[in-house]
């Protein structure tokens, strides 16, 4: 996009710049892109700062209405190649939003059932946004990001969250030692999802305050985070499949959570 454009809307230029990691995180903003993350933001309350629509989009009068509920946002309408030339999406649906990042909450670990993943190098973004999306949908009460995973406001990671990223604290950690002396102290266990693991996940008491780590797509959990764990738990597998993807891996372990408190309740 050329730089007289981007003289007379300095708005596309921040937009296009936020696809950047490092921009985001300096600026401390990000997108949220498609009608679907918009509606889940403001359903969830969160505040836009700058909403680009085309218009196109504001044909519909459903759209119309996702604009009316954007209160205080800065709303700016472009023309739709203009959008299409900034949109992180590929098959962009002419509505885009600047949002600030959220504050961390005080305490981590202030949870009401006290259950927590933690994601050692998760790289695939699609697995990192389904973990959240089921993570959002059951009783946990936090999601770490470990050094290494991939970053939590990369566009197909809030794609894949479906808008559950609004609904549940997700933290990016910057030293898993410290971490993991917290749930020490915290006396939550820690159970590292292994494939080599000595206990089948059923097995694993989830009534009391518990963090699963799920590890690298590849490499699985690094070692020294492993040696750490008060037990290793496995997903007995029958077929010809060696392993799950940590997407599937991690919801296993999220709604045996669910099952074994919804078992006390009754």
């Amino acid at each position: 996009m050329n730089k007289k454009l981007y003289s007379r809307h300095p708005v596309l230029k921040e937009y296009n710049l936020l696809a950047s990691r490092k921009y985001r995180k300096q600026k401390g903003k990000f997108i949220l892109e498609g009608y679907h993350l918009l509606n889940e933001a403001l359903t969830a309350g969160i505040e836009l700062e700058i909403v680009l629509y085309t218009a196109e989009f504001k044909n519909s009068s459903v759209n119309r209405e996702l604009l009316a509920r954007a209160g205080k946002a800065d709303l700016t309408e472009v023309p739709q190649k203009i959008f299409q030339a900034v949109a992180q999406t590929e098959n962009p649906q002419g509505v885009g939003a600047i949002v600030a990042l959220p504050r961390e909450p005080v305490n981590h670990f202030s949870g009401k059932s006290n259950f927590y993943l933690l994601l050692d190098e998760i790289q695939d973004p699609g697995n990192l946004g389904t973990i959240i999306r089921s993570a959002a949908a059951a009783a946990v009460d936090g999601v770490f990001l470990l050094p290494g995973t991939v970053d939590l406001y990369n566009p197909k990671v809030l794609r894949a969250t479906m808008g559950g990223i609004f609904y549940l604290p997700v933290l990016q950690i910057n030293e898993t030692d410290k971490c993991i002396e917290t749930l020490r102290q915290k006396q939550i266990q820690l159970v590292a999802a292994d494939p080599r693991g000595g206990v089948p996940y059923y097995e694993v008491d989830f009534t009391i305050p518990s963090a699963v780590v799920i590890g690298n797509e590849n490499k699985g959990i690094q070692k020294s985070l492993l040696e750490k764990a008060d037990l290793r738990a496995y997903i007995p597998l029958k077929g010809s499949i060696s392993s799950l993807n940590a997407a599937a891996a991690a919801s296993v372990f999220i709604f045996e959570h669910e099952r074994q408190t919804d078992a006390i309740k009754r």
